[in-house]
């Protein structure tokens, strides 16, 4: 394999995590193999990809760039390689990543417990992602979220599991941090972090409605994929992010979780038409689990 494709894994996975140890963790690599290959890569493309701080790691505009333009082929090359040693036999789940975290292991581990159960293989990817899986073959089925309301997409069918409430991440020392709730106006005058790209358009697409009828449209600032990345800018005072309430149960981000009072976001399951007997038993599974 050319070794330039782990460079570019790594710099994904930095730029998603936007932490080189999360990033590392996420990779099953060291810390030093990540910085190592994020450097080989700057020095290839001739320029700074991140900034980097004791604290805090950030992309510049080149990396920014480079993400939008990078991170859906990547994913699909490193879903080849896994196709091509034989791990594709099966179901292939992709999911977001707060599902992630403990509802899609729990519904695999269910799932698995029988016997005459097809394999699973669990891949964490985007809802853009998911789409392209979706589409060709690659993704049985994507676990996502979307607004309340929107439509599933053209020639796939989807699958509510939850409603979930949005929060506010806001920096420990915003004036709103101590707020038993907020209503979307309240925040018209924040800068509101969303993805580098594309991933997040749905969901994009959902909350910029939202606003407009509210009276006002978001400054948005795009600078880190993943709600795990967005609180660590959060968290940094870059500025605020929406994430669903279970986003509250992790405490590795020193910021405040302030409920939204008319905005809320649905998990949902998504599929080719006519899922068959294996994959609405796995979906049927998260709905009890959540």
């Amino acid at each position: 394999m050319d070794p330039r494709l782990s460079w570019l894994t790594s710099f994904v996975a930095v730029a998603e995590e936007l932490h080189f140890g999360r990033a590392a963790d996420r990779l099953h690599l060291s810390t030093s193999a990540v910085s190592r290959h994020v450097r080989s890569l700057e020095d290839e493309f001739g320029a700074p990809l991140f900034d980097r701080t004791s604290r805090s790691v950030r992309l510049t505009p080149s990396g920014r760039s480079l993400y939008g333009e990078i991170a859906v082929p990547v994913a699909a090359l490193r879903s080849a390689f896994v196709r091509g040693d034989g791990a594709a036999a099966g179901l292939c789940v992709a999911y977001v990543s707060a599902p992630g975290e403990r509802m899609v292991p729990e519904a695999a581990a269910r799932f698995g417990a029988d016997p005459l159960a097809l394999p699973l293989r669990l891949l964490p990817a985007s809802s853009s992602e998911q789409r392209i899986g979706l589409l060709d073959g690659r993704v049985d089925v994507g676990i996502q979220w979307v607004l309340p309301g929107s439509p599933a997409p053209a020639d796939l069918e989807m699958t509510p599991i939850r409603n979930e409430p949005l929060v506010a991440a806001l920096h420990l020392e915003h004036p709103y941090a101590s707020s038993s709730g907020l209503r979307l106006v309240d925040l018209a005058g924040e800068y509101w972090l969303m993805a580098v790209d594309s991933s997040d358009l749905v969901v994009r697409q959902g909350l910029i409605a939202a606003c407009q009828r509210a009276g006002f449209l978001p400054r948005i600032r795009s600078e880190a994929n993943g709600f795990k990345a967005q609180l660590s800018l959060v968290a940094a005072d870059r500025g605020i992010c929406f994430a669903p309430a279970v986003a509250r149960d992790y405490g590795d981000f020193e910021v405040a979780y302030v409920p939204v009072h008319d905005l809320s976001v649905d998990l949902v399951a998504v599929t080719r038409p006519a899922p068959d007997r294996h994959l609405r038993r796995f979906i049927e599974l998260l709905r009890a689990i959540a």
